[in-house]
């Protein structure tokens, strides 16, 4: 893991933060989804999405899932990269085979 500073980010600075305030809010259904499931995607999944890499499923309990992708247009599986509030950073990797 690394270490990274904490940065105080004002979004209203952001060119594109109308954009991105419009889109988050499409999203705020995940709010308070509790996750049920972690696991990699299965050769056969990924075999189905044409897709070179195994990315996580973060599993929800109301039937979605989470599956990082590697770009808008699902070219492949892509990996996560997790960031908390003690400063420390993880990422969660693609499994190519």
């Amino acid at each position: 893991m690394t270490k990274s500073k904490r940065q105080t980010v004002i979004l209203e600075n952001d060119p594109l933060y109308k954009d991105k305030k419009d889109w988050s809010q499409r999203f705020k259904n995940l709010i308070g989804k509790r996750i049920v499931g972690v696991r990699y995607l299965t050769k056969e999944e990924t075999d189905a999405s044409g897709w070179y890499s195994a990315p996580i499923v973060i599993e929800l309990e109301d039937g979605q899932a989470l599956i990082p992708q590697q770009d808008d247009e699902g070219n492949d599986g892509g990996a996560l990269w997790i960031a908390n509030s003690k400063c420390l950073d993880d990422l969660i990797p693609v499994i190519r085979g």
